[in-house]
């Protein structure tokens, strides 16, 4: 039986939406989107669809990468609570610990799932309805996001031949690495030879020792007549290059998602249906020389899209300010199900965003928040709309040589250029003291260990150098 109220097409607090669709684009950073400002037209079809939405212009990773910050999102509650701050480790996610897609079926939904991630995020799905997908990785043959479309149609019209209300998360993996967009991508937003030999743009990628296996498996163009054989193959020498596939492979993602949408117009739902469209984290791509992967606390990571989409119950074209998180997603779309009872047992840190939509504010769901990474590098931070502290804490290899200590003033250096950690000792105090005191309250609160300081990185080396392009 469905717990939820009766679906209406007022914008009253009381009112109640059927049907949920989560989107998860992987890996895509805010500040690659066009509707984000990006100078490249990559999201045509998103930003055609978020002027129809609203537009949340800072909403926070706040625990990167894929598993923390799904779990994050799964969950309404920070990494202090659910404790996965790892990417892959040993540890599971508790048991009364419980997901949106486990509370929602409890509530009497239909749940689907268009992902591969399993482990705990496969909780809340019965088994046939938690499916994956498949896709070819070779050079301009990466069309993951129709494949994923292909899975997510088939649920999708297996939810709407049934007469409960449904939620759907639907899990795309562009623009994650390798970077293979399939033509006319692949050229969209570069002209040249990416193979040049002078330049030399990309020779530090290429000795970035846990990566470097891994970059000269697909950093690469292939002989036409003999693909296969590592001899024949150029290493890309172009960094222009590298960044304007990671910009093709969002382009094509757009493009398949014209199809959903197409789909779920034409099915009825896209006016009525609740759809929030995110990512879990974004890219490093050159910024930092942390090199094409989503490591380090920077806005290239934490900053992610956030678009809320519902025209019979949200107010078309808003972009509101303020800082959000992932964390908020969760008791959003349970109070969308009139649910709201649920996230407040749930005990979610994470806030609804109802309240900010319906009334326009950009206040913002927090003032501060708290960040952390334990994948490839071990660090915590603070974040407030104006300065982001980012603090090592032991455990980050030599290899990656970033400072101990970093500050930086998001309002006048966005890109996170210049550290003023040895400038403004007074701002960098200040921040250190509201971070201990969150850290002091939250751990007292949960009666739980900082995972910072149990749990160790996970991921060291990537990479085959027996498939890797000699250098």
């Amino acid at each position: 039986m469905w717990l939820g109220g009766n679906l209406t097409r007022t914008s009253e607090r009381n009112s109640v939406l059927r049907n949920i669709i989560l989107i998860s684009l992987d890996t895509l950073r805010a500040s690659s989107m066009s509707c984000y400002g990006h100078r490249n037209l990559t999201t045509p079809h998103l930003d055609a669809l978020a002027e129809k939405s609203v537009l949340f212009e800072k909403c926070i990773s706040p625990h990167i990468p894929t598993h923390p910050a799904h779990t994050t999102m799964f969950t309404g509650k920070d990494v202090l609570s659910h404790q996965i701050i790892t990417q892959g480790g040993t540890l599971n996610l508790a048991t009364d610990v419980q997901t949106i897609p486990e509370l929602l079926s409890e509530a009497g939904y239909f749940t689907v799932a268009a992902d591969n991630l399993g482990r705990w995020f496969q909780r809340g799905f019965p088994e046939a309805q938690y499916r994956g997908y498949q896709w070819e990785t070779g050079y301009r043959k990466a069309r993951k996001a129709e494949a994923v479309n292909q899975t997510a149609i088939e649920l999708l019209d297996l939810a709407q031949a049934q007469d409960k209300p449904w939620f759907a998360f639907l899990h795309y993996w562009d623009p994650h690495t390798p970077y293979l967009p399939p033509l006319p991508f692949e050229r969209m937003f570069y002209s040249g030879d990416e193979c040049d030999p002078n330049n030399r743009s990309m020779d530090a990628v290429y000795t970035c020792e846990p990566f470097t296996d891994y970059f000269r498996q697909w950093m690469c163009t292939p002989d036409p007549a003999d693909p296969d054989n590592i001899a024949k193959k150029r290493l890309w020498t172009d960094r222009r290059y590298v960044n304007a596939q990671y910009d093709a492979s969002i382009a094509y993602m757009d493009a398949c998602l014209a199809q959903l949408f197409r789909y779920l117009h034409d099915c009825g739902q896209l006016e009525e249906t609740l759809l929030i469209i995110t990512a879990d984290h974004g890219e490093e791509l050159d910024e930092h020389e942390l090199w094409y992967d989503h490591h380090g606390l920077y806005e290239t990571n934490c900053h992610v899209p956030l678009i809320v989409h519902c025209p019979a119950l949200i107010h078309e074209g808003q972009r509101l300010g303020g800082l959000v998180r992932l964390t908020d997603i969760a008791p959003t779309i349970l109070d969308y199900s009139g649910l709201t009872a649920v996230a407040e047992r749930e005990k979610m840190e994470g806030a609804s965003l109802r309240g900010l939509m319906e009334k326009g504010t950009h206040d913002g769901t927090t003032e501060g928040v708290y960040l952390t990474e334990c994948g490839w590098m071990k660090k915590r931070g603070w974040q407030t709309q104006k300065w982001k502290l980012i603090v090592e804490t032991g455990g980050t290899p030599a290899v990656y040589r970033t400072p101990d200590l970093e500050l930086y003033d998001l309002e006048e250096d966005p890109d996170e250029v210049y550290n003023l950690a040895e400038e403004a000792d007074d701002v960098v105090e200040r921040l250190k003291a509201d971070m201990a005191a969150f850290l002091q309250h939250r751990l007292s609160e949960t009666g739980l260990p900082d995972p910072t300081v149990e749990q160790d990185i996970t991921m060291r080396r990537i990479g085959d150098k027996s498939k890797a392009v000699p250098l």
